[in-house]
């Protein structure tokens, strides 16, 4: 076992619990009478949020790994566990609207979006070398603005407005990495 694959098992443990939380809230957050649209979608965009990280953390392979570097680059799903924490409660059961809920935790949630954003381009940086020209920046600023303007605004219109953008970041992601596993090391 190279040390890339040792490492490996801690970033898919942080990812999978992340990915769990959300998916086990999921039949509660989706019953008709107490969904919320926008909750639901925030949801989904984690999901998909937490395959790419996962999917990504290929490009860090070549990496010359020592323990600051490593911690450096576990606090990117670290603070995507603690969104996945916030979005969803430990008993989702619990929650009697899902639109209270989401904001009641906006402003937690979308704090730590930003922050997971400056964690990114962070570790991209130190562990990568990543160039401020890479697309993979786009995403990480975008997230960080996202963050901002989520935690800032109560609004409803701009939360709408901020899960559809979540969902074009994911399209863009998708499309500038061809969802090559090493986009980030390119």
């Amino acid at each position: 076992m190279t040390l890339f694959e040792y490492l490996a098992i801690a970033f898919g443990l942080v990812y999978s619990i992340a990915a769990l939380r959300v998916v086990g809230g999921l039949p509660f957050a989706s019953v008709p009478e107490r969904r919320y649209a926008v909750q639901l979608a925030v949801m989904l965009f984690h999901i998909l949020g937490t395959a790419a990280g996962f999917w990504t953390f290929w490009s860090f392979r070549e990496v010359e790994w020592s323990f600051p570097r490593f911690v450096l680059a576990l606090t990117v799903p670290g603070v995507w566990f603690y969104c996945a924490s916030v979005l969803v409660p430990e008993n989702p059961e619990s929650v009697v609207e899902w639109r209270a809920h989401y904001y009641a935790i906006r402003r937690r949630f979308y704090t730590g979006v930003g922050i997971w954003g400056v964690c990114a381009a962070t570790s991209a940086s130190v562990n990568l070398g990543m160039s401020f020209s890479h697309p993979a920046r786009g995403v990480q600023a975008s997230m960080v603005a996202l963050g901002i303007i989520g935690a800032v605004t109560p609004n409803p219109r701009v939360h709408a407005g901020i899960a559809l953008l979540f969902g074009a970041l994911f399209a863009v992601w998708a499309l500038s990495s061809g969802l090559a596993p090493d986009w980030l090391a390119r």
